[in-house]
């Protein structure tokens, strides 16, 4: 889950300090946790005036608490944004986490994720063919029964008796090699994907 941090030097955190003592402000939130609002409608709900809720909207999206879900066109055909409390978590840092480490908790975090992903997809696609390939080589198997018992060669009986000793399916490289290749291609477009998207 993506989260938003906080540097207690920052100035985001003096902000969000002010946001927890202010009475409004936390009605603000409380409204915007049940139902997603325009500014105008937080007023009248609450019966403040629309600049003290621009105000505190304006710093409860700086920090995190709140975010726009979308708009809507007013009675002038004018846009209107609406409001929502975020789900997102913040997270204060009492001490400076350098750029490089949180890059690479980013960068575990997603590969984690894409191995996860990429070794189902892989275990699905041996199990699928690997069945198939069963399935073929038992169908070849039959048919070769059938001819062998239909010519009665010994050339003949000694392939058939071959093939089931060895078993259906095989020695067959298909469902290893797919699942390999199916591992190392969903491994990177996932990777690819989830970096970019700053999972």
């Amino acid at each position: 889950m993506e989260f938003e941090t906080i540097d207690i030097r920052d100035e985001k955190a003096r902000e969000l300090a002010q946001i927890l003592a202010n009475d409004t402000a936390l009605s603000i939130l409380s409204l915007l946790q049940e139902k997603t609002l325009s500014m105008s409608e937080i007023a009248k709900e609450l019966d403040i005036p629309i600049s003290t809720v621009s105000y505190h909207l304006d710093k409860m999206i700086r920090v995190g608490f709140v975010e726009i879900a979308g708009k809507k066109y007013g009675k002038r055909l004018q846009e209107v944004k609406l409001y929502r409390a975020s789900s997102k978590p913040i997270v204060l840092l009492p001490r400076r986490v350098p750029v490089k480490k949180r890059l690479l908790r980013v960068f575990e975090k997603v590969q984690i994720i894409s191995l996860g992903i990429a070794g189902l997809l892989a275990s699905a696609t041996y199990v699928v063919l690997k069945k198939l390939v069963s399935e073929r080589s038992i169908l070849e198997l039959e048919n070769a029964t059938r001819a062998a018992k239909e010519s009665q060669t010994p050339l003949v009986i000694e392939s058939v008796n071959k093939t089931v000793m060895q078993g259906p399916g095989e020695g067959s490289l298909i469902p290893y090699v797919s699942a390999i290749l199916i591992f190392i291609v969903a491994f990177l477009i996932l990777s690819h994907y989830l970096t970019n998207k700053n999972i």
